[in-house]
């Protein structure tokens, strides 16, 4: 046979926050007719208050979550620059109008000693034309020599073999072929 095992019924009921408001002064004169000193009831009440809290700060959360998002897409959005971006713009703009600045310097320095060795270079070539044509002169005179001094020495050559009187030296015709 078997026993007859008789187990206490148990009856669970769960309760909303909300719902503890509604059914908190019944319990509580249930409770204090089975003898239950209200302990708890103010857990309950303690309970439903926290919860009641959190439910306000989640709602504050939620809220400032919003302002939040809402002021990062003006922020994304807006135009205008912060005070920090535009001392980077400041400072880079000024950075670049000096590189510019020592650029145009560089440039304006380059061009002038460019210029300057042009001119040299144009000095130096018309001094060698100038110096080309003078020995270009030089070597014709000294040629223009060669040749009287070799025609002195044929007549020198000439007289002296047939007794002739000796003739001028070559200097002294040429100056007379020069006045003449």
């Amino acid at each position: 046979m078997s026993e007859d095992i008789t187990r206490p019924f148990t009856f669970r009921v769960e309760i909303s926050p909300e719902q503890v408001d509604v059914i908190a002064p019944r319990l509580r004169e249930a409770l204090a007719a089975s003898g239950n000193d209200g302990d708890i009831t103010r857990r309950a009440a303690a309970i439903a208050e926290r919860e009641e809290q959190l439910r306000r700060d989640k709602e504050d959360l939620e809220r400032r979550a919003r302002q939040l998002s809402e002021r990062e897409a003006e922020l994304g959005s807006s135009d205008d620059m912060t005070a920090s971006e535009r001392i980077r713009f400041y400072e880079r703009r000024h950075h670049i109008e000096l590189s510019e600045h020592e650029i145009e310097s560089r440039s304006d320095e380059l061009l002038h000693r460019e210029a300057e060795f042009e001119a040299d270079v144009l000095l130096r070539e018309d001094r060698l034309e100038q110096w080309r044509s003078e020995l270009t002169e030089l070597e014709a005179q000294l040629e223009r020599r060669e040749r009287d001094l070799a025609a002195y020495v044929d007549q020198l050559q000439g007289s002296v073999s047939y007794g002739d009187p000796l003739p001028g030296p070559p200097g002294i015709t040429e100056l007379r072929r020069l006045t003449a």
